[in-house]
């Protein structure tokens, strides 16, 4: 049984192994889900397809026009456990139905630390 709580986990989990070998991530959306193509030295060398709506919206929050590169990505990589716990926490907010009005800013503030 494939629940969004296992589809948006197994999604995190795939991310996580783009972001071994790369130094840039490309996002595109197509019918609905998000295309993250990691690059290394200008070429593609992992994608994955993210279909979890939550996590193609936070991914694109974090972009500039759909990229994640340079010190961006640096900080990104370095800080992706502490972003699969904040969009876990989000769906699962969601799930029970409370409002986070302060959740863009705790995105914001989770970047910056």
């Amino acid at each position: 049984m494939n629940t969004s709580q296992t589809r948006l986990v197994e999604e995190l989990q795939e991310l996580s192994l783009g972001l071994l070998d790369s130094n840039t991530l490309i996002l595109k959306q197509i019918n609905g889900s998000m295309l993250c193509q990691f690059l290394s030295h200008g070429l593609v060398n992992y994608t994955v397809m993210v279909t979890s709506q939550l996590l193609a919206t936070t991914l694109w929050q974090l972009s500039s026009l759909g990229i994640i590169d340079g010190s961006d990505f640096v900080v990104f990589k370095n800080v992706f456990s502490k972003f699969c716990l904040h969009v876990k926490a989000r769906q699962l907010y969601a799930e029970l139905g409370v409002q986070q009005p302060n959740l863009d800013l705790e995105l914001q503030n989770l970047l910056a630390a």
